[in-house]
């Protein structure tokens, strides 16, 4: 299957492409190597590694790997219970709390940033919603 082409890539996905990249170059018998033959695992390799980051996007993972977008997704499901979308916000909110444990309130734009997101009020709003709080009140209440 021919890649599909993806017009507008992100700095993000630029690394997750140069990570799949390098290991199409190892030698074939090289472990590293393995995730390329299973695109399920590889993409929640990258969720992980990149923990949930909010502008990584499934569709141009899928065409680097030349799967359709729909067969992962559906694949995907099957072996994890969710899809991608709710798996990056499962491993971004895990990681956001992680952080927000460790670093002062004030660096909450920090953090934003680190999980991709450009407008620290788009990181409070999801955080809003998925905890029911704000993450400085989370702070507050675990510190």
């Amino acid at each position: 299957m021919a890649r599909r082409t993806i017009k507008h890539i992100r700095p993000i996905e630029r690394e997750v492409i140069a990570e799949i990249e390098e290991r199409r170059g190892l030698p074939p018998d090289d472990p590293a190597r393995a995730p390329l033959d299973d695109p399920v695992e590889l993409i929640n390799h990258f969720i992980e590694t990149k923990h949930g980051h909010a502008r990584l996007r499934a569709s141009v993972i899928a065409a680097e790997v030349g799967i359709e977008l729909r067969r992962l997704e559906r694949n995907f499901i099957a072996r994890y219970g969710k899809n991608v979308r709710d798996r990056q916000v499962e491993v971004r909110l895990e990681f956001a709390l992680f952080l927000l444990g460790f670093f002062p309130k004030k660096r909450i734009g920090e953090i934003a940033k680190k999980l991709g997101y450009t407008d620290v009020r788009n990181f409070n709003r999801f955080f809003q919603d998925h905890m029911h709080m704000s993450p400085t009140d989370w702070w507050r209440h675990n510190h």
